[in-house]
């Protein structure tokens, strides 16, 4: 059964407040929104080291996201055959701080072999982290709100993109190192919100609603 009031906005508004309400979907929502803030800035960044700081061609930039996207269908392939039941939280601490890790290896120096080892460990922590988000958000949604809860996650989770390419593009003609280094950032700040604030165990049923 669908619960619904018959209005469209009433019913919008509804599925935001059940996903503000929901401790879990609330606590995915940080978590990947800050993610995401470090992809978005991973957007601007990798141009500017592939065409300016290595002087690579602009096909360097699509070969390495490539590489990530290769990575990461490996990694989903490998993770998406293992249980990931009571474990989805660990791996999401796990995937964030390891994207964190592999934009901090651009800090070093941004030769295209130290890019493409960030690329191909940024992809990598991609299948876990996905994994995790998918199974979890499911497990602990109400089926008669799915439509609207995943639909308001989905959105929350995906703002971070254009905010982390908002900040980063302005910073990054002043200092390419600072702007990667906010991705790193918020990467961190991801796995706090992940251990902090997504519950271990589901919550009682009057609280996920």
């Amino acid at each position: 059964e669908v619960v619904t009031s018959g209005r469209l906005l009433r019913d919008a508004l509804d599925g935001l407040l059940y996903v503000l309400r929901n401790p879990t979907i609330r606590g995915l929502g940080l978590t990947m929104t800050s993610l995401n803030l470090g992809g978005g800035v991973l957007t601007i960044v990798i141009p500017i080291i592939v065409l300016e700081r290595a002087g690579a061609s602009p096909a360097f930039v699509g070969i390495a996201w490539a590489l990530a996207g290769a990575t990461g269908m490996a990694s989903a392939l490998t993770f998406g055959r293992l249980d990931s039941r009571g474990r989805e939280r660990s791996w999401l601490v796990w995937a964030t701080l390891g994207s964190a890790g592999s934009m901090a290896l651009l800090l070093l120096n941004q030769s295209l072999a130290l890019l493409l080892l960030a690329m191909a460990i940024y992809g990598l922590m991609t299948g876990p982290g996905d994994i995790a988000l998918f199974t979890l958000r499911q497990r602990r949604t109400d089926p008669a709100w799915m439509g609207r809860a995943f639909a308001v996650s989905a959105s929350f989770n995906f703002a971070g993109f254009p905010i982390g390419s908002a900040i980063s593009g302005g910073l990054a003609e002043q200092s390419l190192e600072v702007a990667i280094a906010i991705g790193v950032v918020a990467c961190l700040v991801a796995g706090l919100f992940a251990w902090w604030q997504i519950p271990r165990e589901r919550p009682a049923a009057t609280a996920e609603l």
